[in-house]
Parts: structure tokens; sequence; C-alpha cells
């Protein structure tokens, strides 16, 4: 019994280290204030649970990346989501360089009904 736990035990310790990963880094910047680091953007990967936030220099990193093709998605509140493809490599370092700009909202698209607009006209101090 001993020997048959011991094969398996190492046949899982094998097939862990025979995946094979690479890391992504990358800097994301705020395109509205002139390519000032965006701080504390959320940074995950498309359809995994690896999610990470920019530094104070607008850095990130993911390591131990399955090899293959992903989608890494940045956004944060106020700007447009940003999704950029990733090709990651065995034991290769993929950087990345992007950047948000804010969202526009038109007021054109905003319907209001007849009381709603009475009362934004008529309202006091406007």
């Amino acid at each position: 019994m001993k020997k048959l736990t011991l094969v398996f035990a190492f046949f899982i310790v094998v097939g862990a280290f025979a995946q094979e990963k690479g890391s992504i880094t990358g800097k994301i910047m705020d395109l509205e204030m002139e390519n000032e680091p965006m701080l504390l953007a959320n940074v995950r990967l498309k359809g995994d649970s690896k999610v990470t936030q920019t530094n104070f220099h607008g850095n990130f990193e993911f390591q131990d990346v399955l090899v293959g093709e992903h989608i890494l998605v940045v956004s944060y509140a106020g700007y447009e989501e940003l999704e950029i493809p990733v090709r990651v490599e065995k034991g290769k370092v993929v950087k990345i360089t992007g950047g948000l700009v804010q969202k526009s909202i038109f007021l054109a698209d905003v319907a209001l009904n007849k009381k709603e607009q009475k009362s934004f006209t008529n309202s006091p101090g406007i």
C-alpha cells in the first residue's frame, strides 16, 4: 500500500511541474492625464480567477500563467474597459503597455419624462 501511495504522489508532483507556464507584466496609463500611471486599476485574465491591481507606478504582474492565448482585461471606474490579447510562452515574460480613456456619457441618451423635464427646467438656482 505504501508503494502505491508513493507512486501516486510521484505522478502528481511530476504532473504539476510538467505544466508549461510563463509570466505577464505591464504598465497601464491614464490617457486622459497625459499618460500618468493608472493607480489601482483592476487587471484580470478573462476566463480565469487571476486578478490583480496596478501599483502606484501603474505596474502589474501575473506569474505562473499557463502557456497559450489569453485576454487581459483592464478596468477602472469611469473609464472604458480595455481588452488586450496576450500570447504566453513557456518560461518567458510578456510585457504589456496600455492606457485607459474616460467613458463618455451623452445627455441625448438620457430619456426624461415630462414631469422630470418640468422640474429640471423650473428648479430654483439654475
